[in-house]
């Protein structure tokens, strides 16, 4: 329910600041996650913070500043109405513990709780965010009576398989999971509403086997792979494509806020301090990937380095570019977040992107019904690109060769036709930017 977004994003900027991501092994999934220990043989483990976006102690001064208003209640908290507005660049979970200043003073002495919250990173309005529409897809995936064909097919590790039909029941198996083509994300998604009006724990199991994968996926950088455990080749690069790491993103989301359908008791607070801990790591990943465009900041790659932070080629049509497709879903999650000063000005560059007349093709639409060129006349729309080279936002259509054709008309018949290359991206993201002020 979006109406209460306001208050599930409230959950990152409070809390416990001292948090390290002790990511489990994926066989010890259930219990070392709701136990809040780390499985045994985890690769990827979240390891600590990474530096400069990391904020997890970013309120401590803001919580003994704030002590010493209480005493007498005449500064009504002011030196506490400081903490916690000094989180690192890119982090989300500020000003926690700047929470309790001036408590336990005069009535004047407790205003200062309330004073902090002027400082702490605001939180946007939720409503005509386009980002739950990743989220929501587990909704009208597939039939409730289902649920025990999908659960046959999760591997031992937590993850799924992608591309299933889930017509017959599988055998679960080991092999990498993935989140690609919202695989895992949706799986989980399902599973959890289904333990909610069933009851039945082996659903619940799943889901935290599943919560278990996505924490020992991540990178100590803050990004996911494609697959894990790792594959190598470019599905081990942080992968956008196809808002995967957005899914993950929107997952933790919820269900470190208990938010439908990962409401209840399917998670500790333990488990949900992990996720929180999760997202702030990926927040910072995001805010360090934004790739700077003749010295401005424009939006993202499809996939990007784990460590470097760059954009990298994928498959042969998939080259280091910037994404007008897959970008959209990265700043949809940004603003469901805390507003950090990191955050909000990633968010504002990337919208002072798309509305640029330099990125969108105005009074064309996408239409896929014409194969001989999809981009179409239309009086009134914009038309967004999938790819634009990085250095100067010409649009970008690429055979399975890696050659670059900048008309989509030129491009062979299978190419063109089989791959989405624009579309309204920026429509939707533009309206609800205007909507909250940016």
């Amino acid at each position: 329910m979006l109406v209460s977004a306001r208050t599930a994003a409230r959950f990152f900027a409070f809390g416990s600041l001292s948090l390290t991501l002790a990511c489990g092994g994926s066989e010890a999934g259930v219990d070392a996650l709701n136990a809040g220990g780390a499985g045994a043989g985890a690769t990827n483990s979240g390891g600590t913070a990474s530096t400069a976006g990391s904020s997890q102690v970013a309120g401590a001064a803001g919580a003994n500043a704030g002590s010493s208003s209480g005493a007498g209640g005449s500064t009504t908290g002011g030196s506490g109405a400081t903490g916690g507005a000094g989180g690192s660049e890119g982090g989300t979970i500020t000003g926690g513990s700047a929470g309790t200043a001036g408590s336990g003073g005069s009535a004047a002495g407790s205003a200062g709780a309330g004073g902090s919250s002027s400082n702490e990173p605001r939180l946007l309005p939720q409503d005509g965010n386009p980002v739950y529409g990743l989220f929501n897809k587990y909704k009208s995936a597939w039939p409730k009576d289902k649920a025990d064909i999908i659960l046959s097919h999760q591997y031992q590790n937590g993850g799924w398989p992608k591309n299933q039909e889930y017509d017959a029941a599988g055998n679960g198996g080991n092999d990498p999971g993935t989140f690609d083509n919202s695989a895992t994300t949706t799986e989980m998604s399902f599973l959890a509403d289904v333990y909610k009006t069933s009851g039945g724990t082996k659903y619940r199991d799943a889901v935290r086997q599943a919560m278990t994968f996505i924490l020992s996926a991540q990178y100590s950088t803050g990004g996911w792979p494609q697959y894990y455990p790792l594959r190598g080749g470019y599905y081990d690069h942080v992968t956008f494509n196809d808002d995967a790491m957005v899914r993950v993103l929107l997952v933790l989301y919820h269900a470190g806020a208990k938010l439908p359908p990962f409401d209840g008791d399917l998670f500790d607070d333990a488990a949900r301090a992990k996720m929180k801990t999760a997202i702030a790591k990926g927040v910072d990943y995001i805010v360090k990937a934004q790739y700077t465009q003749q010295g401005k900041l424009a939006v993202w790659c499809a996939q990007s380095g784990k460590d470097d932070y760059q954009p990298k080629l994928a498959r042969a049509y998939e080259l280091p570019s910037l994404s007008g497709s897959e970008s959209v879903g990265i700043i949809g999650f940004l603003m469901t977040q805390p507003q950090t000063a990191a955050v909000e000005k990633a968010v504002k560059a990337a919208l002072t992107w798309y509305r640029a007349p330099t990125t969108y093709l105005a009074d064309h639409k996408y239409d896929t019904s014409n194969t001989t060129n999809p981009i179409v006349p239309s009086a009134g729309s914009k038309l967004w690109y999938r790819f634009y080279e990085l250095a100067d936002n010409k649009p970008m259509f690429v055979n399975r060769e890696g050659t670059v054709f900048r008309d989509l008309a030129l491009l062979d018949a299978e190419r063109r036709n089989g791959y989405r290359w624009g579309g309204d991206y920026g429509a939707k993201l533009i309206a609800y930017g205007t909507s909250v002020g940016y």
